[in-house]
């Protein structure tokens, strides 16, 4: 079984292991040379604008919150970050203070920590079943390593990368062994901005289950069981809580992190000379050290000199993308973007080129979407692109004021398109005399024809006309290497039998179509949602087709008790099972390219992913009984064995016969969340089980 490798300490050695701070977006677009924009976005992720004042026009930059810190990270840990915070996470933007070399001020200090009021505890997580295979495959393919490094040892689809191809360092990760425990790290990477207010490090929206297979991943976990460690509880000491309090005023940690009124220190520190202070060459023992290099002392002077010039809107913005490091994931005007190494990660729809795996450019994305569904985007509320397996992650608060500030950096004169035609808009948009949008594109609920491209019923509430109308002339300069086709070649119609070829009048219709919501575009099949729903009534319903979390050869069994079976033909395995509504085969029948389906029904639960070191199973078919039920024919090292189901009541029946005789036995496993019992038998090579939902 893939496991990580001693808490990912072989990740690829781009992870940066530097002593001076590490600050994404510095580190890539402005470590060649000094320049006041370097200086600017270092001064506000370093905190500096915190202790020393001054507006950096960026979002703030936060320590996490320490209240309950005991209790959601190791005490020894935090003893040793106190201690050294460099050693304790490469590239560590927390300087280290000589207050705290002293042992016992540091354990006067954590004291202090313990002692502040934890949150109100969220509500814990069943950590049972952990499959760190899972969790590696969903940090490197949902958006994780566009931070962090990927693994040496994970092999994504397309092979794996040379890490020579990594041209930009990653954020490093502490020891997360000697830090967290798993529930621990579980709860902070499904709500890392109760913690994280800033939202350095954003919310992804995780699972229950994806959590707890990532966080066991990352700690190297073993088992399946994770619910039982949990952290040494620590006590604090009044006496000691009362100088740790001290310690933490007089060090102005209030500056940076949310502490209790008492301890805040709110004056500024005046700055008096640029080589003075945390900037000169050698810090004095007094003020707090951070390990800045060289160039990273001269951006600082370099935007202290000139932080009073102007700062346009558009520097304002690129800036403040960079801070939050959305530009590892999107390229803006040309910079930006997964590097060629990180690009084999992005996982999607392949049917569709580099958009089905990449996020969109932010090219102008202030003059492309509307302003209302910009702020939607930015805070998880809006989401157009299922296909891409990378997470659009919600980063802080900060959210509406960077959709404004996107609005205003992209902002140009528009000439408005003329009225259009909602009528003409929906033969546009059909395939009966139309530009056959629905080919290629969903319509709400309506899949697409062919390859399933982004639905594009809301076009006329999620894009500017403007920017529209540039695009469809020219699909290529948005995004080169696009699937999407223009028809309309350098502003001039290829059909020109609706409303006489005016292109400004075609797209005007579109959009005045998609706007109305006034029906659906002409050429779709004359079916209802549902019309070709498969119910099993009195015997059970055998269909192929691609299922999500299964894969292409999945076989689905509708019985007609309402529980179901997907049985995966590639592995031979069962791979999920799930009880009411069976299936919609209206995808499977009809498309030309059909999308990997969904069970229809609920209660969901999943068969582990088979260790990659067990001996292969091949599936050699399946026959039906005279009811209908089918028994699924395997052989594992030459060894026969056949697999019957039958659905009951809240439940299913699976019986597995073999050679007794043979020197192989099968390794057996059974799905999550079910109550399993295994029926008597006095049968050599036969064993049966009942699975019932809890």
């Amino acid at each position: 079984m893939m496991r990580c490798l001693a808490a990912l300490g072989f990740l690829l050695s781009a992870a940066t292991s530097a002593a001076e701070p590490f600050v994404p977006g510095f580190e890539r677009f402005h470590a060649t040379q000094p320049s006041a924009d370097g200086g600017r976005l270092l001064f506000n992720e370093l905190g500096c604008a915190n202790c020393h004042g001054g507006a950096t026009g960026l979002p703030p930059r936060r320590g996490p919150g320490l209240a309950g810190i005991t209790q959601r990270a190791r005490a020894t840990w935090v003893e040793q970050f106190l201690a050294n915070p460099a050693e304790a996470r490469s590239g560590s933007s927390m300087p280290h203070f000589a207050a705290l070399a002293d042992a016992a001020a540091r354990e006067a200090v954590l004291h202090y920590l313990a002692s502040l009021k934890a949150p109100a505890a969220a509500k814990s997580v069943p950590l049972r079943h952990i499959n760190t295979d899972r969790g590696a495959g969903l940090f490197h393919t949902q958006g994780c390593v566009a931070c962090h490094a990927p693994a040496l040892d994970f092999q994504p689809p397309d092979g794996r990368p040379d890490p020579a191809a990594l041209s930009y360092s990653s954020a490093a990760l502490p020891m997360l062994e000697k830090k967290y425990t798993l529930p621990s790290l579980v709860k902070f990477l499904q709500a890392p901005l109760e913690v994280r207010s800033d939202g350095r490090m954003p919310h992804l929206k995780l699972t229950d289950e994806a959590a707890s297979d990532i966080a066991g991943y990352l700690l190297n976990f073993k088992g399946s069981d994770g619910t039982a460690e949990t952290l040494p509880s620590f006590v604090a000491h009044p006496d000691s809580v009362a100088r740790g309090q001290k310690i933490v005023s007089e060090q102005r940690c209030a500056a940076c992190h949310d502490l209790p009124k008492e301890t805040a220190t709110t004056n500024l520190v005046a700055m008096t000379h640029l080589n003075a202070g945390c900037l000169a060459d050698q810090p004095a023992s007094t003020v707090p050290q951070y390990g800045l290099s060289k160039l990273q002392r001269l951006a600082l002077a370099q935007f202290l000199n000139e932080q009073n010039a102007p700062l346009t809107p558009k520097a304002k913005a690129t800036l403040t993308l960079q801070s939050l490091n959305c530009m590892a994931c999107h390229e803006r005007d040309g910079l930006g973007g997964p590097d060629a190494a990180r690009k084999a990660y992005f996982q999607g729809d392949h049917n569709l080129g580099d958009t089905g795996r990449f996020p969109p450019p932010l090219t102008a994305v202030g003059r492309k979407l509307q302003p209302e569904w910009l702020v939607k985007v930015l805070t998880g509320e809006a989401r157009v692109r299922p296909y891409l397996q990378t997470k659009m992650p919600i980063h802080s608060a900060s959210a509406k004021e960077l959709a404004a500030l996107l609005a205003a950096a992209d902002t140009v004169p528009e000439v408005p398109l003329p009225g259009g035609d909602d009528t003409a808009g929906r033969k546009l948009v059909g395939t009966l005399g139309g530009l056959g949008c629905i080919t290629c594109h969903r319509w709400g609920e309506r899949p697409a024809l062919g390859i399933q491209a982004l639905d594009i019923s809301n076009l006329g509430q999620r894009l500017q006309p403007g920017w529209l109308r540039d695009y469809l002339v020219h699909p290529a300069g948005y995004r080169p290497g696009t699937l999407m086709p223009s028809f309309w070649p350098e502003g001039k119609a290829a059909n020109t039998t609706i409303l006489q070829g005016d292109t400004d009048r075609q797209i005007a219709s579109i959009y005045a179509f998609a706007k109305s919501a006034n029906g659906e575009p002409e050429g779709f099949p004359a079916n209802t949602h549902g019309e070709f729903e498969l119910t099993p009534q009195d015997r059970p319903i055998v269909q192929r087709t691609f299922l999500a979390d299964v894969g292409t050869h999945a076989i689905l069994v509708g019985f007609p008790s309402g529980t179901h079976l997907a049985y995966d033909g590639k592995l031979g395995r069962p791979a999920l099972a799930w009880q009411g509504k069976f299936f919609d085969a209206y995808n499977t029948w009809f498309s030309r390219f059909a999308p990997f389906e969904k069970p229809l029904g609920s209660a969901v639960v999943r068969w582990p992913e088979p260790d990659k070191d067990a001996p292969m199973i091949l599936c050699n078919g399946y026959r039906l009984d005279a009811a209908g039920g089918p028994t699924f024919l395997l052989s594992v090292g030459g060894v026969s064995l056949e697999e019957r189901f039958e659905g009951l009541t809240q439940g299913l029946r699976r019986s597995i016969t073999w050679d007794a005789t043979a020197p192989i036995q099968p390794a057996i496993q059974h799905p999550t969340n079910v109550t399993v019992t295994e029926e008597p038998t006095s049968a050599p090579g036969h064993r049966t089980f009942t699975y019932s939902w809890k």
